[in-house]
């Protein structure tokens, strides 16, 4: 199994095999909810860091590979 993530300004998404096990979006106060045009709205790099670290960690527990993370244009 590999572990990849993929972020951008609206949010990330963590997919084992090509599959999406985990997706939040770009609020800061509710992960579910859209932030854009908003002041809760996180920025790009902190996107990435939490995409980086939510991949790493479901790699960890499901025993996977982390393959990285991606920005999508």
């Amino acid at each position: 199994m590999k572990v990849t993530g993929y972020y951008d300004e609206f949010g990330y998404e963590i997919e084992i095999d090509g599959h999406i096990v985990y997706s939040a979006s770009n609020h800061a106060l509710d992960s579910q909810q859209d932030g854009t045009d908003t002041e809760h709205q996180l920025p790009l790099d902190t996107l990435q860091e939490f995409c980086g670290g939510t991949a790493k960690d479901i790699a960890e527990e499901k025993q996977a590979e982390f393959v990285g993370i991606v920005r999508r244009c």
